[in-house]
């Protein structure tokens, strides 16, 4: 009796923290995972609270955000008690990006009008502003959803004076112009040199920026001084394509001189939409851990294109971690490098570590750790990603030739 009656005190100690408003919901489901381990590490037979506790968690994931209406910006559905939490989902990502190749509105506003496909600018801004599809993205990446407004909707933001906006694009601060934003600009000047035009006819591309809207400075390389500008740049955003992504690998091989970049020759013409910015931050943060093993300076680079996925394996050869992997808490093995990476790829793609493990035991395991994987949650601190999930580890049967960071992404 002594024994159930701590139990149930326990429990409501447990259930009393849950259900604390103070709380948010990433905190309550660290709580929860915390007490689960607590439980099952005293009684693994204790069924009873397992499954209460079981009834809590379901609850706990029934808490979702509401999306945000069209036009909300970097605020979002400021209705939501939960604004800042995400769920990794990489091929809602994928699959809204799709959008911009396939017969739909949003492939218009990144492929040149050689020809007149809509009678007026409003007839297209209407039917850009039918997708609600974007929506989605604000609980998933909120980076991207920013992005997508800045260039395609219309985002709060401070205009001073001259009609300026205070600010830009995440990660481009110095482009402040999209298709409707600011003050209708590009709509207006197509309301005057597109509609019902059939001499003399100029398309959105065509649009000269005004002075105050040109970034002073180049961007990735070129000055921009038109909307085409504007919508190369924003391609680049949303996609590798071409030989973007090795040629940045090049850059970061001639920064690491010393070290061997092999098989990135295989990435030239690699085409696959994400929001690079983000990947590119996560190829930076594992080269800087690399780098923390100076014995060994061969990175082999390779990568796997199959019909739903592409996976990208970045391979310090020779070099195995000397950390031990505590099978009874994964997570102590992450330290603050792969935290960043997973913060960086987070809702873009899987993320997972392969490697030859030495155990508590001090016995060798080969596997692959688990670390960003479908469903897991997030927090949106407003300029980066922290993970809410605990690693899975899963034996590796393939040849393992050194520390392997994994990429999957959802074609």
């Amino acid at each position: 009796m002594i024994l159930m009656k701590e139990r149930k005190n326990k429990y409501d100690f447990i259930q009393e923290i849950l259900e604390s408003k103070k709380l948010t919901v990433a905190q309550r489901e660290r709580v929860l995972l915390l007490a689960a381990e607590e439980i099952k590490h005293e009684n693994s037979n204790d069924i009873d609270l397992l499954k209460r506790l079981k009834e809590i968690e379901e609850k706990i994931s029934q808490l979702e955000s509401v999306p945000p209406k069209s036009g909300d910006g970097e605020t979002g559905g400021s209705g939501s008690k939960n604004k800042n939490q995400l769920t990794h989902n990489p091929k809602l990502v994928s699959q809204y990006l799709k959008k911009f190749k396939e017969n739909t509105p949003l492939k218009w506003t990144t492929h040149t009008w050689d020809e007149k496909k809509y009678e007026t600018i409003d007839l297209f801004i209407e039917d850009l502003n039918e997708d609600k599809e974007y929506n989605k993205l604000f609980n998933v990446h909120r980076d991207m959803y920013n992005l997508i407004n800045y260039f395609i909707y219309q985002p709060k933001d401070e205009l001073n004076e001259k009609g300026i906006p205070k600010y830009g694009w995440p990660n481009l601060q110095d482009l402040k112009i999209g298709w409707q934003f600011p003050n209708h600009l590009l709509i207006n000047w197509c309301k005057e040199n597109f509609d019902n035009k059939e001499d003399n006819r100029k398309y959105p591309f065509q649009f000269n920026l005004p002075k105050e809207l040109q970034p002073q400075k180049p961007i990735k390389g070129k000055m921009i001084t038109t909307f085409e500008n504007v919508v190369d740049i924003f391609k680049t955003e949303i996609q590798f394509r071409e030989d973007y992504f090795y040629k940045e690998l090049k850059k970061r091989n001639s920064r690491l001189a010393d070290y061997k970049f092999e098989g990135i020759e295989n990435f030239k013409n690699l085409d696959f939409y994400t929001y690079t910015n983000g990947f590119l931050s996560a190829l930076d943060t594992v080269l800087n851990e690399i780098k923390k093993n100076e014995t060994e300076k061969n990175i082999l680079f390779s990568y796997e294109m199959q019909e739903n996925d592409l996976i990208i394996d970045i391979t310090q050869l020779n070099s195995f971690p000397t950390r031990k992997l505590n099978t009874n808490n994964l997570a102590h093995f992450l330290g603050g490098g792969m935290n960043a990476i997973s913060g960086s790829i987070f809702s873009l793609c899987d993320f997972s570590i392969i490697s030859k493990f030495t155990n508590e035991k001090n016995n060798e395991i080969s596997g692959e750790l688990l670390i960003v994987y479908d469903g897991i949650k997030g927090n949106w601190s407003g300029k980066d990603v922290s993970i809410n999930a605990v690693p899975r580890l899963q034996v590796y049967n393939k040849e393992i030739t050194g520390f392997t960071y994994r990429f999957k992404f959802y074609l």
